[in-house]
C-alpha cells in the first residue's frame, strides 16, 4: 500500500504544481495590468510594477492554495483514472479510504509548505513590495534605511523621521524638524509613537517639543499631541503596510495590542482568522475533489470534474468575501465569517464522499 501511496503522491504533486503555475500566471498577469494603471505617478514605472508582482508571488500562492488543492487533486487523480491505473488499484484492493488517506497526506505536506510561506517568506517579500511601491508612488521619501527600517520624509521646510514600524503599521521613534524660511530650526518634536486617526491626521504620544526663540529654548512635555500634516496620505502609505501582508503571529500580536489600548481590532482579527482558516478550507477542497473523483453528481469525465471544481472554487471565494464583509458590518465574532464557508464546504465534501461511496457499492452489488 505504501507503493500505491507514493505513486498517488507523485501524481498529486504534479497536479498541484501544474495548476498552481497556471493560476499564478493568470492572476499575476491581471495584477500586472492593474499596476500599469499606476505607472507615471511619482517615480513608479513599468519595472516597478513587475518588481511588485514578483515580490507578491508568495502571498498570491497562499490565496490560491485551496483552489489549487481542489483542481490539482482532480487533475492528478484524473490522469490515473484516464489511464485506468486508478481502476487497477481498486481491483488490487486499494480502498477509497486508502486513496483518501493518500490525498490527505499530500494535502498535509502542502499545508506545511503553506505555513512556512505564511509566517516567514510571504510577509517579508510582501512588505518589501508594498514599501517599494509606496515609496515610488509617493516620491517624498528622501532616505530609507533597509537594516533599521527608518524613513526620512520632506514636506516643504519640514523634515520627518520615522525610526521604526511596530507590527508594520505604527510609526515609533518619530522626530519632526521644522525650519523657517531662512533655513533656521525653530521647532523640534520627538514622539515615542504615532497613531493614525484619519488621512493626514495623527496622534503623537509621549511628546517632547522644543521651540527655538531668539533668546531662549522652550521645552514642552505632552502626553499626547494631535498633529495635522504629520504624514500625507501618500507618505503614510510608505509606512502603513497592507493588512494581508502581515504574518499570522504579527496580526495576533497587533490585534491584542489594539484591544489592550481599547481600540477596534476587528479588521486585523478578520485577516488573522482568514489565514487560520486556510488549512480547513484546503482539507475541505480535498474532500470535495475526492468525492468528485468517485462520481458525486454523476460526474465521470475530466472536463466535467474540472468545471465543477472551478464552480466550487468561485462560489467558495464569493461566499468567503461576502461573509467577511457582512461580519464586519454586523459585528460578528471574526472567527465565524472566516470558518463558516470552510466548515460548510468540508461538511458538503464529506456528505458527497459518503454518497458517492454508497452509490458505488450499490452499483457493484447490481453488477454482481
Amino acid at each position: 500500500m505504501r507503493i500505491f501511496g507514493r505513486y498517488i503522491h507523485d501524481h498529486l504533486a504534479r497536479g498541484f504544481v501544474l495548476v498552481l503555475l497556471l493560476l499564478l500566471t493568470l492572476f499575476s498577469f491581471i495584477d500586472f495590468v492593474d499596476e500599469l494603471e499606476e505607472t507615471g505617478r511619482g517615480r513608479y514605472g513599468a519595472l516597478d510594477a513587475v518588481n511588485f508582482v514578483v515580490l507578491m508571488t508568495p502571498a498570491r500562492v497562499l490565496g490560491l492554495v485551496p483552489v489549487t488543492a481542489l483542481l490539482g487533486t482532480l487533475f492528478g487523480l484524473g490522469v490515473l483514472q484516464r489511464s485506468n491505473e486508478l481502476t487497477a488499484m481498486r481491483a488490487a484492493g486499494v480502498s477509497p479510504l486508502t486513496i483518501l488517506a493518500a490525498v490527505v497526506r499530500a494535502g498535509a505536506v502542502l499545508l506545511v509548505v503553506v505555513a512556512v510561506l505564511a509566517e516567514f517568506v510571504a510577509p517579508r517579500l510582501a512588505q518589501r513590495a508594498w514599501e517599494q511601491r509606496a515609496r515610488a508612488l509617493s516620491g517624498d521619501v528622501i532616505a530609507y534605511t533597509e537594516e533599521g527600517g527608518s524613513f526620512w520624509f520632506r514636506d516643504g521646510a519640514r523634515f520627518i523621521k520615522v525610526g521604526e514600524m511596530r507590527f508594520g503599521r505604527d510609526p515609533i521613534d518619530v522626530e519632526i524638524y521644522d525650519f523657517d524660511a531662512a533655513g533656521r530650526l525653530h521647532a523640534y518634536i520627538q514622539a515615542q509613537e504615532a497613531e493614525k486617526l484619519a488621512p493626514g491626521r495623527w496622534l503623537l504620544r509621549q511628546v517632547r517639543e522644543k521651540r527655538y526663540g531668539e533668546a531662549a529654548v522652550e521645552l514642552l512635555r505632552l502626553p499626547t499631541l494631535v498633529w495635522t500634516g504629520f504624514l500625507s496620505p501618500e507618505q503614510g502609505a510608505v509606512t502603513e503596510l497592507d493588512v494581508d501582508s502581515l504574518a499570522p503571529s504579527t496580526l495576533y500580536l497587533y490585534a491584542a495590542d489594539l484591544r489592550r489600548r481599547g481600540q477596534n481590532a476587528e479588521r486585523y482579527e478578520v485577516a488573522l482568522w482568514r489565514k487560520l482558516s486556510l488549512p480547513v478550507a484546503t482539507m475541505a477542497m480535498l474532500l470535495v475533489a475526492v468525492a468528485f473523483m468517485f462520481g458525486a453528481f454523476g460526474l465521470t469525465g475530466m472536463g466535467q470534474r474540472v468545471f465543477a471544481g472551478a464552480v466550487v472554487g468561485v462560489v467558495f471565494y464569493l461566499a468567503d468575501q461576502i461573509l467577511a464583509q457582512t461580519g464586519l458590518l454586523v459585528g460578528l465574532n471574526p472567527a465565524w465569517p472566516a470558518l463558516v464557508p470552510a466548515l460548510l464546504l468540508g461538511a458538503s465534501g464529506y456528505w458527497l464522499l459518503l454518497h458517492a461511496a454508497s452509490r458505488g457499492r450499490r452499483t457493484g452489488r447490481r453488477r454482481g
